[in-house]
């Protein structure tokens, strides 16, 4: 096993890929997205398929380890410190309420059954201060191994759509993953067709690098900088992740590859104007103890089993996260 240099991109603490716009002192919302790598309870659920994460298994999936999984999950969320945050391979609703109790950050949960022959669900972590959800929706469509979630809310009194997707693995035949970006296109399309400036966001764990083929053909993804220097195209998303993928920064290492599958699309009602809007700043959330510091692993995130040995980490994936700023009218100058 060869050591990654990932330290050396990532480890600013955080990577940022711009700065913040000037002008009036902005209000900041961060939405934010963090893959939890098989958060499963002890519990043995015969309709899932968590049979390798039980007390009798060979992991030996006991209360301690679960506990602990639960204590790590819980410090990141609160390091994060996101207004909203969708979650990836949650089990069920109890884990989630269990993370709920373990953090100091207070936030309110959306969750369904994905459906998932793995147990594994998404979930909306937010802060009800901040964010009211208005209606819950779960789509399900062709290639899909789960269903997105699609949350409409008010976002500091802005009306703001959310879909939560955890996209089918590079394991599956590339026919079958293009259904599912597909999936997501119609349901994208669903939402912007007739209402081009609806504030969207798509988030969560895509299985495919922000530049990649079924990103750019299917979802129409286009880097944040094309909004600088044209206006924005209704039917693209956007996001500043494209950047950062080829700056090199990655959100996992795979045989020795850092790889971005996790990252933030935005609609281009975001672009500019009064309220709510991309403030220019992203990034990929890295603490030194979400990575291995030396070893045959140096660099990679510190996962909960590592080449099948349990070393009490946290996730294969680094969570990453978008700022937002709620731009206020200026004020006429009184002369």
């Amino acid at each position: 096993m060869r050591p990654i240099r990932l330290l050396s991109v990532l480890l600013c603490a955080t990577a940022f890929c711009c700065g913040t716009a000037a002008g009036t002192e902005p209000d900041r919302i961060r939405i934010a997205c963090y893959n939890v790598e098989s958060l499963f309870d002890t519990v043995p659920d015969p309709s899932a398929g968590d049979a390798e994460f039980t007390p009798h298994s060979p992991r030996r999936w006991n209360t301690e380890r679960y506990r602990m999984k639960i204590n790590h999950i819980s410090r990141v969320i609160d390091d994060l410190d996101a207004d909203l945050l969708a979650l990836a391979e949650v089990e069920n609703e109890a884990v989630v309420r269990d993370l709920m109790y373990a953090m100091r950050s207070d936030y309110n949960y959306i969750h369904r059954n994905s459906g998932d022959p793995r147990g594994m669900d998404v979930v909306l972590l937010y802060r009800g201060s901040r964010f009211f959800p208005t209606r819950v929706r779960q789509v399900f469509g062709r290639g899909l191994t789960r269903s997105l979630l699609t949350v409409d809310g008010e976002l500091l009194g802005e009306s703001v759509t959310l879909i939560l997707c955890h996209l089918p693995s590079q394991m599956n035949a590339a026919r079958y993953r293009a259904e599912a970006f597909r999936s997501l296109r119609r349901t994208v399309d669903s939402l912007l067709t007739g209402s081009p400036q609806r504030k969207l966001v798509v988030l969560g764990d895509f299985n495919a690098e922000p530049d990649a083929r079924e990103s750019r053909k299917i979802l129409h993804v286009r880097p944040e900088t094309a909004l600088r220097n044209a206006p924005a195209d209704p039917s693209a998303l956007y996001t500043p992740f494209v950047g950062l993928r080829r700056q090199g920064y990655g959100t996992l290492v795979y045989r020795d590859r850092r790889q971005l599958f996790d990252y933030i699309l935005v609609s281009g009602a975001f672009a500019s104007g009064n309220g709510l809007r991309y403030g220019g700043r992203c990034g990929i959330f890295v603490r030194d103890y979400l990575i291995h510091r030396s070893g045959p692993w140096k660099g990679y995130p510190i996962r909960t089993f590592q080449a099948g040995r349990y070393t009490g980490g946290y996730s294969d994936h680094l969570p990453v996260f978008l700022d937002f700023e709620n731009k206020k009218p200026e004020s006429p100058e009184v002369r």
